[in-house]
């Protein structure tokens, strides 16, 4: 009587609706929440960009100390998403490179699957032949 009455009851499917419906909820909300870090760190590579090509592009018409300005100044109009990220600057005879390398924004602990983000811009200094300095001055 036990046993009949007890695979009775393991065969009764009341109530499963709610855990398929919390299933489909709890696999919902992973899916966004995966989906959000994804544009955040879309996000923080974009800006990390833009901060290199702007920076390179001042360092090279008016030195590398006005190129690691104007790569802060994007990165601070990034906002959260540029938080983790800093330039640098390296020169040579020739060339000025910008590089923004950092994180993203980690709204998860993705670590794991999110790489770190390092881009750079090298550009051409700027030079003048010496008879146009001179003019110049």
């Amino acid at each position: 009587m036990k046993r009949r009455r007890l695979r009775e009851c393991l065969r009764d499917e009341r109530g499963s609706s709610i855990i398929e419906a919390l299933l489909a909820l709890l696999l919902l909300a992973l899916v966004v929440g995966v989906g959000v870090q994804g544009f955040a760190y879309a996000q923080a590579r974009s800006v990390a960009i833009a901060a290199a090509q702007d920076g390179a592009a001042a360092a090279a018409s008016n030195g590398p100390s006005a190129g690691i300005a104007r790569a802060r100044q994007v990165l601070e109009a990034g906002g959260g998403a540029a938080r983790e990220l800093m330039p640098s600057i390296a020169e040579d005879a020739a060339t000025v490179t910008v590089t923004v390398q950092g994180h993203a924004l980690e709204l998860f602990p993705l670590s794991i699957l999110l790489p770190a983000i390092r881009t750079s811009a090298t550009l051409p200094l700027e030079q003048y032949p010496a008879d146009e300095q001179a003019l110049t001055r």
